[in-house]
Formats: structure tokens, C-alpha cells, sequence
């Protein structure tokens, strides 16, 4: 029996030294094994790699592609259905209507004996039909849709028709650009832009994401400027994008890397100092009335009727103007709070019409989502607040703010090209003369071109004394967003 004992421990010595041999010999091989599944994990720099390795393909594809002819539209009026073609214009003057009576015709016999004339119908104006005004730039237009191939070259015209407008549409979806059919300024830019121009932009674009890169986070916000857009990265992986509006360029938003480090629900809004100098405080001494639905107006710290004080003699820093919580409000129904100190942050919006158009530069700074609650609910699933929870808190109407477990970075960027999922390229021409770089911003500024990632301000030259007059200026981003946000 001992002798049996024996001779087992000895085959389990065995049997251990075995396993542990071939682990031993297996170890490494499961390393290889494990090393490309570590080596695939996706990463934002490998993202954002792969959009400037295709913005540098695209553009070279331009740059080395036979010139073709490109009309220019030019710069002028939002052009639409109805306009160009030939239109009546009035002669001066009346001109008497066929069969009116003449002093020659027989008159009525009046009482005292003479004859009067029968009234006859009122003198219309003459009419001759004459080109309409914009019938040249329409004509640009279809001549440019023919060259892109939106546009059959027996369809060209001069008047903006069903056909042509068919034509804008297919342009603009071609473009990303929200298909009105309207040829504005965003529209005319993108039918003007050449083969160069673009490539200068994605060229650009990729040199600022080359800078970028080395340092992006794996979960991010990313707010592009000349795109109007946000785009959320988790974990390395494109989660989506939506439209945005940005600020102004009187009151631009600024290149800022910061975190949102907690989510408020139902806010109320504190106007901005700027926005009430400039803006309410005016309204305050005309109208005695803020103009902000909802609002609350302080007083050195005092809830007042604003009907009842002379606003004219009160200092705009003793002014408060708080709006309460609901569907009037500016935020919207979520705030996502950063860390900057100049009152920059993301929000929704009680104005969700700006998101339809193109050229969505018209905030005081701050940057307003098309849809916060997509990004409320994405933001706060670490913190186990799901859908029916906030909306459970949206019902309730009281503000409440959320703290997120880990703060998620925001970096604002200016690029003037992107790149679709799909892998289709958009350019994004700058919307601002200079970008603002905040001081509390411990990146550098952005070293692209100054024609492409980062836009300098275009200084108009000295006039020189010439024979024959010297053609004024091509407008500046900043003036183009200026005319059409005031439109």
C-alpha cells in the first residue's frame, strides 16, 4: 500500500512538471495572441489620423486633377425660385386703354346744354418686359451647376426654375449643406470654390489635426468652429455628430480645452455682462421691460418691478437679470458645465430654427446643441441617470445639476475640412478674421495656413493713386457671417 502512495506522488510530480513545461511554452505564444488584440484597440489619435491621412488624399487628388473651366457666381443677393428670366417693367407715364372715348366721341346731353363724356375705364401703365437684374447671376448659376454636372448643358436658363432649383437641391446635398434650394451666401461659396481653394483647405485642416493629434483624449467633445458642429468620440470610437451654433464674430467662441465636469437640468440663465450692456440693458430704458420671457430682474441684489426704477441713472453693474427654468429659456433644458472662466459652455436652445440654416455663427460665445438631451443622456449613463430618470427630473421643473463620475474633455477646434464617415470630405470655409485664443488655454494655437485652419485678419491695402478706380475689398469671413446673420 505505502509502495502504491509512492509511486501516485511521483506521477503527480510529474504530471506538474509537465504542466508547467508546456504553460511555460505556451506563455509566450498567448502573448503574440494577445498582442494584436491589444495593438486594435481603437484610439482617438488613430481617428483623427485617419481623417487627415484622407483630408491629405482628397486634396492631392484635387491638386493633381486637369483643370477644368469654373464660372464664378459672385457675391450678391440670396438668389431663389421666381427670380432672373424677364420681367414688365412700368413706362412712365399713363397711356389711355383701347375704346376710351375721345373729345370726337358722342357725348351726353347735359342740363345746360353741352356734352360731357361718359367715364371710361382708369389709363393703365405701360408694361415692356425687360431682363431681370439677377437673370446674369442666375444664368452663373446654371452655368456652374452644368460644369459640375448637377445640370444638363440643353437646360441652362436665366430664369430660376423648377429645374434649376432640382439642381440647387442636388448641390447642396452633394455639399452637406441643407437643401432650401436657395443659392445664399453659404451655397454661392461652395459653387465658387475651386479645385485649389479646396485642396488649401483640407491641406490646412490637416496640418491643425497633425498638431492635434499627439494629444487628443480617447473620450471627447469636439467643437468645430467653421463646421458648426459637435462630435462626441468615446473610447476612440465615433459616437456622433450634430449641428451646432457658435458664436458670432463680434462675440466669437474662443479655442478651448476644457472638461464638462457636471450637467444641470432644468437651468435657469444669468445673462451674460456683455449681453446685458449690449443688449437688454437698452431694451430696460426704452421699454422698461427686459424682453427675456420669464425673467427676474435684481437690483443690488434685490428682486425689483423693472416698470417701477429709472433705468437710465442705474449702473449697468448693479443690474441681475436671472430667467427661470422651462421652455423659454435660452439654455434650453440642459447646461453642460465647463471649467473656463469666461463663461463659455454648451447648451440647448429655445430657438431650435437656427439649426435649419447653414451659416449658424450667431451665439454671444457660448455653443448651443441641436439635440442636448442626446448628449445629456450620453454624458450622465456613468453617473446611472438613464432616460426615464431625466425626464422624470425635466417634469418636475426643478433645477438640478448632476456630477459626472469622470469629467469629459471639450476641445474646440477650428478646421476647415472634416471628414464624413462614409469618408466624404467637406470643407468648411472660416468664419471668423482671427480666432480667439483663450489665455487659460495651455495648448499653442493652432500652425495651420493662414488661408486655411487659422484665418488672420484681411487688412484692406492703402490706396494708391491711380488713373482708373481701385475695386474695393472682397469681403471678410467675419463680414459675409455678418450680412447673412443680419439678413
Amino acid at each position: 500500500m505505502l509502495n502504491a502512495l509512492r509511486s501516485c506522488a511521483r506521477s503527480v510530480r510529474r504530471l506538474g512538471l509537465t504542466t508547467g513545461l508546456v504553460a511555460g511554452l505556451l506563455a509566450p505564444v498567448s502573448s503574440a495572441l494577445a498582442a494584436p488584440a491589444q495593438a486594435q484597440a481603437p484610439s482617438a489619435r488613430d481617428l483623427v489620423g485617419s481623417w487627415l491621412a484622407r483630408l491629405e488624399q482628397r486634396a492631392t487628388e484635387l491638386e493633381t486633377a486637369p483643370k477644368v473651366k469654373a464660372t464664378r457666381v459672385g457675391y450678391g443677393m440670396v438668389l431663389k425660385k421666381g427670380d432672373g428670366g424677364m420681367v414688365d417693367v412700368p413706362v412712365p407715364g399713363p397711356v389711355q386703354p383701347e375704346g376710351a372715348y375721345t373729345p370726337s366721341s358722342p357725348g351726353e346731353l347735359q342740363v345746360d346744354g353741352t356734352f360731357a363724356l361718359p367715364a371710361g375705364p382708369a389709363p393703365q401703365p405701360l408694361t415692356l418686359p425687360q431682363r431681370a437684374k439677377s437673370a446674369d447671376r442666375v444664368g452663373r448659376v446654371a452655368t456652374r451647376l452644368i460644369e459640375m454636372g448637377f445640370l444638363p448643358a440643353d437646360q441652362w436658363t436665366e430664369s430660376f426654375d423648377d429645374t434649376l432649383e432640382a439642381a440647387v437641391r442636388a448641390f447642396q446635398l452633394a455639399e452637406g449643406l441643407m437643401p432650401d434650394g436657395k443659392v445664399g451666401e453659404v451655397t454661392r461659396q461652395g459653387l465658387d470654390r475651386t479645385p485649389k481653394e479646396a485642396a488649401s483647405l483640407m491641406r490646412g485642416a490637416a496640418a491643425a489635426m497633425k498638431t492635434f493629434q499627439p494629444t487628443v483624449p480617447d473620450t471627447v467633445l469636439l467643437v468645430n468652429l467653421p463646421s458648426q458642429t459637435v462630435t462626441y468620440v468615446e473610447r476612440g470610437k465615433l459616437q456622433f455628430t450634430m449641428r451646432a451654433v457658435v458664436g458670432r464674430p463680434s462675440r466669437q467662441t474662443p479655442l478651448l480645452q476644457d472638461r464638462v465636469t457636471s450637467v444641470t437640468i432644468n437651468p435657469t440663465w444669468t445673462v451674460p455682462p456683455t449681453v446685458l450692456v449690449e443688449d437688454k440693458l437698452p431694451v430696460l430704458r426704452k421699454k422698461g421691460n427686459t424682453g427675456v420671457k420669464n425673467a427676474i430682474v435684481y437690483l443690488d441684489g434685490a428682486e425689483v418691478v423693472p416698470e417701477t426704477v429709472n433705468w437710465w441713472s442705474v449702473d449697468p453693474g448693479r443690474i441681475r437679470i436671472v430667467q427661470r427654468p422651462g421652455d423659454d429659456n435660452a439654455l434650453g433644458r440642459f447646461r453642460f458645465n465647463l471649467t473656463n472662466g469666461e463663461g463659455i459652455f454648451l447648451h440647448g436652445t429655445n430657438d431650435p430654427k437656427l439649426f435649419d440654416r447653414d451659416l449658424r455663427a450667431a451665439s454671444s460665445g457660448c455653443v448651443r446643441l441641436a439635440d442636448a438631451r442626446q448628449v445629456a443622456e450620453t454624458l450622465l449613463r456613468p453617473a446611472k441617470l438613464d432616460s426615464a430618470a431625466i425626464q422624470k427630473q425635466l417634469d418636475s421643473g426643478q433645477t438640478k445639476t448632476v456630477g459626472l463620475p469622470s469629467a469629459v474633455a471639450v476641445r474646440f477646434v477650428y478646421w476647415t475640412a472634416t471628414v464624413e464617415p462614409e469618408g466624404t470630405v467637406r470643407v468648411h470655409p472660416g468664419i471668423y478674421d482671427e480666432v480667439s485664443v483663450s489665455a487659460a488655454t495651455p495648448a499653442p494655437a493652432p500652425t495651420a495656413p493662414a488661408n486655411a485652419s487659422t484665418v488672420k485678419r484681411l487688412e484692406p491695402k492703402p490706396a494708391r493713386s491711380l488713373p482708373t478706380p481701385v475695386p474695393a475689398p472682397a469681403p471678410t469671413p467675419a463680414q459675409l457671417v455678418r450680412a447673412v446673420v443680419d439678413r
